[in-house]
């Protein structure tokens, strides 16, 4: 099969989404399929036996670059030639959007709680410019499917866009079970000396490329909470990879007394050997579709404590193989779940096994089924089911919207809806 897959950028050196990208379409291209990669910017190595097809996204657009790219980027990706569209970025039209990088409108209500700022946030252009691109993104006729990666963001999709749960599939993330896997924990030993860490020591881990939004002033101060009140605080250790503003962490540690027992590094290649140094993973995470991170540090038997706006929560079995914070912003509870995980020391292996992590060629198989089946709805004669003019203005909207989306309409449903309501008045 021939698919193309749209992706901002093609650079697995750039994150979770991006890394799952590239794992992605080199399962497909070692499968025999064809794979058309249509990007802003891509690292050869890793498009290596692919077509690369470039859609430039000028910053000079500054909130409109997204815009720019979407429209084109979907163009380009139909015009190679694709048997199916694989959206993997705010692009369209396409045959199955992947929600990897969840929701914008989601993000703004957990970074902006409180109403009157979310309000003064939509003065901001990026923000308003992003809403609509994605609202778009829902609307009939842009794609058949959606894929979310966790139960989570099926639940957003649905509740904020009105988008018809039979068209949204959860597919967990993919970890590369070569890289990531318990065996690690055999050179655990022989990785600590390479950093320069010893033996006896506890390793508390935090890692992302966007400290803000992963939490890392929150972890700081978790483990803070935890070295105050631990006996064993001298071989406590608090180590964050990654790249971000890590300022008001250091200020944390630093006024606590901890700031010697804390190391930070910037993004590594070899992600793999700090989940088999660590004792516990930590990502008190504002808003995530569903951390990648998450998912490795549990495919190595690695225990991890998150926050309950990670959709990988849905791998947490309370107790066994980590913890769900209900409040990440509770730095005392976050203490006190730490000294829980590095008191019972549980068993990688175990925690690998309940933790039911898919392995990336797993998830490659689902996610063609997907377009496969998309490829079908495509072709298929749908019958648009019925619209009455019955039940109050949600249900109106939503009998429209289902119809429209079966008869590949792809106008703005809301409009469609406000000019009938005009020629029945």
């Amino acid at each position: 099969m021939h698919i193309a897959i749209v992706r901002t950028e093609f650079i697995q050196s750039r994150g979770g989404a991006e890394r799952y990208a590239v794992n992605l379409a080199r399962t497909w291209r070692d499968q025999g399929h064809r794979v058309s990669i249509v990007c802003a910017r891509h690292d050869a190595a890793n498009a290596a036996g692919m077509e690369v097809v470039t859609v430039t996204r000028p910053k000079i657009l500054g909130p409109w670059k997204h815009r720019w790219f979407a429209a084109r980027a979907g163009e380009a990706a139909r015009e190679t030639g694709a048997e199916v569209v694989l959206c993997l970025a705010r692009a369209y039209p396409g045959d199955v959007l992947r929600l990897g990088d969840g929701l914008h409108r989601a993000w703004l209500g957990a970074r902006y709680p409180d109403l009157a700022q979310r309000r003064r946030a939509f003065l901001n252009p990026r923000h308003r410019q992003l809403l609509k691109l994605e609202g778009e993104m829902f609307l009939p006729g842009r794609f058949q499917l959606y894929v979310a990666n966790s139960g989570m963001i099926r639940r957003a999709v649905t509740h904020m866009y009105g988008v018809d749960p039979s068209r949204i599939l959860v597919i967990a993330n993919g970890v590369d079970s070569t890289r990531f896997h318990p065996g690690l924990r055999s050179k655990r030993a022989e990785l600590r000396a390479l950093r320069g860490i010893d033996t006896s020591a506890k390793v508390v881990l935090f890692a992302g490329m966007d400290f803000r939004r992963k939490g890392l002033l929150e972890a700081a101060r978790g483990f803070v909470e935890l070295a105050r009140t631990a006996p064993d605080r001298d071989r406590l250790r608090f180590v964050c990879v990654g790249k971000g503003d890590t300022e008001d962490a250091r200020r944390v540690l630093h006024e606590a007394g901890f700031a010697a027992n804390a190391q930070f590094l910037g993004p590594t290649p070899a992600m793999e050997d700090w989940y088999a140094c660590a004792d516990v993973f930590l990502l008190p995470t504002m808003h995530d579709p569903s951390a990648n991170a998450v998912t490795e540090a549990l495919a190595c038997g690695l225990p991890v404590i998150t926050s309950g706006e990670n959709g990988a929560r849905q791998h947490i079995v309370a107790g066994r193989n980590g913890v769900v914070l209900n409040n990440r912003m509770d730095a005392h509870k976050m203490g006190r779940a730490l000294r829980m995980i590095l008191d019972q020391a549980p068993d990688p292996q175990q925690i690998a096994r309940i933790s039911r992590v898919m392995t990336t060629q797993e998830n490659a198989a689902l996610m063609l089924e997907a377009l496969q089946k998309a490829k079908a709805l495509r072709g298929a004669k749908v019958t648009a089911p019925p619209y009455t003019q019955s039940g109050n203005r949600a249900a109106q909207l939503r009998a429209l919207k289902r119809r429209m989306w079966a008869e590949g309409d792809t106008r703005d449903y809301r409009e469609v809806f406000k000019a009938m309501m005009k020629q029945g008045q």
